[in-house]
């Protein structure tokens, strides 16, 4: 499982956050926000001016690991055949998670390490 995980690497994500609109990453610039916005508004569809901000800073601060699991591997297939297809059900299950509409790759807000663990968890309770 381990070498399914892959973590986006860090300086990757502050050259991106650094260049804002003007980056050539712009599916990256969209993963990190869209993963953002649900770890601090979780049930909330539409953010407000001050919400967006809020989102911005914590990026900005750089507290966080990002983790992509891609779509081809034999786990992200194994999580979505244990989900039955279900995109949403998998994403809440390892919150805050998305899965890319470009990449079709999944990206969860986490070290590999804690993905590792939370998906380990969840197959277990439910084998």
């Amino acid at each position: 499982m381990r070498q399914s995980l892959e973590q986006v690497d860090p300086q990757l994500i502050a050259h991106t956050l650094d260049e804002g609109s003007a980056t050539d990453r712009i599916d990256l610039l969209d993963v990190l926000y869209e993963l953002m916005e649900r770890k601090l508004y979780p049930n909330k569809e539409e953010l407000d001016d001050d919400e967006h901000t809020e989102v911005a800073w914590a990026l900005e601060d750089g507290a966080y690991s990002v983790t992509r699991i891609r779509h081809d591997s034999l786990l992200f297939h194994a999580l979505f055949r244990h989900f039955n297809g279900n995109e949403k059900a998998l994403t809440d299950a390892l919150a805050p998670s998305i899965i890319d509409e470009l990449s079709a790759d999944l990206y969860a807000l986490m070290t590999p390490e804690m993905l590792a663990q939370r998906i380990a968890s969840l197959l277990a309770r439910n084998a």
